[in-house]
């Protein structure tokens, strides 16, 4: 880390907002060094700013953490790697001048905008999450490179007086034309329409651009929500931001850090910025943001296998998608021809994968290797017997099994590799996301 500070030498400041400064490196005019700052903001209102010295360091922590996750799932970032303690590098990006929301719970503004959604105890989990876009502004303006663009918003009561409504919800970002809305009012209310009508084509917005967002978002989410989900939490909701590199690439930019979600502990109880927004005294707050950088830096992709055991050379592998965490390991060795060999090969398996794996015992005639290997190890074994269509008798050597052999059978290859991913899904984020986007496309539309 102390070799990259050296390397990459902050000239000039871009850009200072009220968490964060924006500084061009020297000799890397493609490059900017993102410094995170000690304040804590609520509301979009200065009046509700405070510090604490260890936010900078938490917030680059927890950044850094979760931008290298997600480029391990293949993800594109603006992201190259941490520097220094409060510091990380990144490409120079064109930012995109909308805030893109996920949602997995119905909380917070949501529910102000939707109240029929709340419910008397958890708040309601959707089964497909639910994304939205607002339009970035600050000060009422939009801000493109310097240039300032007016979309007309009108002014609301704050702390001090009166400020210009930011941040409005866009109805339909896939309109031609953009209907402007209070990001917190419910659509019934006469208010909540802000009577703007803007055009996306202002802002360089296409609706191929909004449809690699919404992806790009919805895979970061679930990645993210898994690796959460495996330590007992819930990942509530998010607020990211995207930018185009110099190269022309979409990637998720900016910064995922402990403002950016809603997160709850595995006691259901909040441990994000919305403590501070819900009044929560500084040293809790700081208690609470320490916390969660340490969890972060703690995750990592698993060591899986998905194991292809065949009978026979002459027994077609299935095919299996190529996600990050899970190796595909093909065998093969006879149940009953080779018995102790196969068992060999399983302490072998079991050994060079403690993040562990599932077994596709794929074999024809009587199925033994499947029963041999499900009674030997803790691993799921799912058995496919491939000759069932010529010969239905087969099927029975899979499903007349005696005690202590919990082989389960499938008889599509294509079906039984989903679930072989659904259950090494549990561990790994990128096996989750992979068969959650899939689940979740199911319902789209409806």
């Amino acid at each position: 880390m102390a070799s990259d500070a050296m390397t990459y030498v902050k000239d000039q400041k871009l850009i200072e907002g009220k968490t964060k400064i924006i500084w061009s490196v020297k000799d890397h005019p493609d490059k900017v060094i993102i410094e995170n700052k000690k304040a804590i903001t609520a509301f979009d209102d200065p009046a509700y700013t405070q510090q604490f010295d260890a936010k900078a360091r938490y917030a680059t922590e927890t950044t850094s953490r979760i931008f290298e996750m997600l480029e391990a799932c293949d993800l594109p970032l603006a992201f190259v790697r941490q520097l220094s303690p409060t510091e990380f590098l990144a490409p120079k990006v064109t930012m995109i001048s909308l805030e893109v929301v996920c949602r997995r719970l119905a909380v917070g503004s949501f529910l102000e905008r939707r109240p029929d959604y709340c419910q008397s105890k958890r708040p309601l989990r959707f089964h497909r999450l639910v994304t939205e876009f607002f339009l970035k502004t600050s000060k009422g303006k939009i801000n493109i490179d310097g240039e300032e663009i007016d979309p007309g918003l009108p002014q609301v009561p704050a702390k001090e007086g009166t400020k210009s409504l930011d941040d409005p919800l866009i109805v339909d970002a896939f309109a031609e034309k953009w209907q402007l809305f209070h990001p917190k009012k419910p659509g019934w209310d006469k208010a909540a329409d802000l009577g703007v009508d803007f055009d996306p084509s202002r802002i360089k917005i296409t609706k191929e651009l909004l449809e690699k967002m919404e992806l790009i978002n919805r895979k970061a989410f679930l990645i993210i929500e898994a690796f959460w989900a495996n330590q007992g939490f819930v990942l509530v909701d998010w607020k990211i931001e995207f930018g185009i590199t110099t190269q022309g690439e979409l990637v998720i930019a900016d910064v995922i850090d402990n403002d950016s979600w809603r997160l709850r502990d595995p006691e259901f109880k909040e441990v994000s910025k919305q403590v501070f927004r819900d009044g929560g005294k500084l040293d809790e707050v700081a208690s609470k943001y320490g916390y969660v950088a340490n969890m972060v830096s703690q995750f990592r992709l698993p060591n899986q296998a998905l194991v292809i055991w065949k009978g026979s050379p002459n027994d077609k592998s299935p095919e299996v998608p190529e996600i990050p965490g899970i190796n595909k390991v093909e065998v093969v060795l006879s149940g009953h021809k080779k018995t102790q060999a196969c068992l060999a090969k399983l302490e072998e398996l079991q050994r060079d994968y403690p993040d562990g794996g599932v077994i596709l015992a794929i074999v024809g005639m009587s199925n033994g290797l499947g029963p041999v290997l499900s009674s030997h190890t803790s691993w799921p074994v799912i058995g496919i017997p491939i000759t069932v269509k010529e010969l239905p008798e087969d099927i029975w050597s899979s499903l007349r099994l005696p005690s202590e052999n919990p082989m389960v059978t499938i008889l599509s290859e294509k079906n039984a590799v989903l679930s072989a991913l659904n259950i090494l899904g549990q561990k790994n984020p990128a096996a989750y996301m992979f068969r959650q986007i899939a689940i979740e496309q199911l319902d789209a539309g409806y």
